[in-house]
């Protein structure tokens, strides 16, 4: 009897400790999902009282030349962002790995653009991308001199994200990488080198098995920031030009508070919410796959 006393004291207090925490989740998580689900059900632009249309908003976004515009930008954004982001940080995390003068320094100076705003590096690199911007001065040698219209050509435009994206994140990923590199123990390849493995062989067979984990989680998390995408796209291009860099979260932002369709906004929201939980129970089964 005094067990169990102590039992549900131990318990008391243990739930009494979360409970800042789980009311926080319920406050800034779950109550406002539930509200983005039921306001997809109704057409209301803020001033006038809600009207229930049911699945009207559904049926008028999957319709929306702009919506799938912007849905397939957004798969492209993520795929043309992450793919390279990938190999460079890990190509970096290989390099870093290495032991010479002046490594702390470097890796301190790739991981610093993580912690800047992205309001700022936004401002910063339009700046760059500008006709008469550095981004072009550099690269006048190679182009004859020619100017290349980053913000206001679609498909520069959309390359020049896919760049600041890519240069913010690569030294935060990179760390992750290095951590990852570093739990390998020695002896694994110390045991390859003296089976004959060359390096290639090496990386191979012994450091990307080893470093499965840490990949997977890097491939994830990357990949569910990329698709959340909103503040390059805002700042720097506006979704344009022709919604050509235009993304669901920009899309969201421009029907809500742009052309005060609160319910077409939420039924967005609703449909980039259910990629993001595709993605993590991926990410669950991949891990739990990989612990089994």
């Amino acid at each position: 009897m005094i067990k169990m006393t102590i039992y549900r004291k131990r318990s008391l207090w243990g739930f009494l400790f979360a409970l800042p925490a789980i009311l926080f989740f319920i406050l800034f998580a779950y109550y406002p999902m539930i509200s983005a689900a039921r306001l997809s059900l109704y057409d209301w632009n803020l001033v006038s009282p809600p009207q229930f249309v049911g699945l009207d908003n559904y049926t008028y976004i999957f319709q929306d030349g702009r919506f799938q515009k912007a849905l397939v930008n957004t798969f492209k954004f993520v795929g043309t962002y992450a793919v390279p982001m990938w190999i460079v940080a890990l190509s970096m995390a290989l390099l870093f790995t290495q032991d010479f003068r002046g490594r702390g320094l470097f890796r301190t100076l790739y991981f610093v653009p993580i912690i800047l705003s992205e309001t700022v590096i936004s401002i910063v690199w339009r700046l760059l991308f500008h006709p008469q911007g550095a981004v072009n001065a550099i690269i006048s040698p190679f182009t004859g001199g020619q100017t290349i219209p980053w913000l206001t050509d679609g498909n520069y435009a959309f390359i020049a994200l896919v760049i600041v994206a890519i240069w913010r994140v690569f030294g935060y990923y990179m760390i992750i990488f290095i951590s990852g590199l570093q739990n390998i123990p020695q002896e694994y390849y110390d045991a390859a080198r003296v089976d004959g493995g060359n390096r290639i062989q090496v990386f191979r067979f012994v450091t990307m098995p080893l470093l499965l984990p840490t990949t997977v989680f890097v491939v994830i998390i990357s990949l569910l920031n990329g698709f959340q995408a909103f503040v390059y796209q805002y700042l720097i291009t506006r979704g344009g030009p022709n919604d050509s860099t235009n993304v669901l979260g920009y899309l969201i932002y421009q029907e809500a508070f742009t052309n005060l369709n609160m319910g077409r906004a939420a039924a967005i929201s609703l449909v980039l919410f259910a990629i993001l939980v595709t993605l993590t129970f991926i990410q669950l089964y991949l891990i739990r796959r990989r612990e089994v």
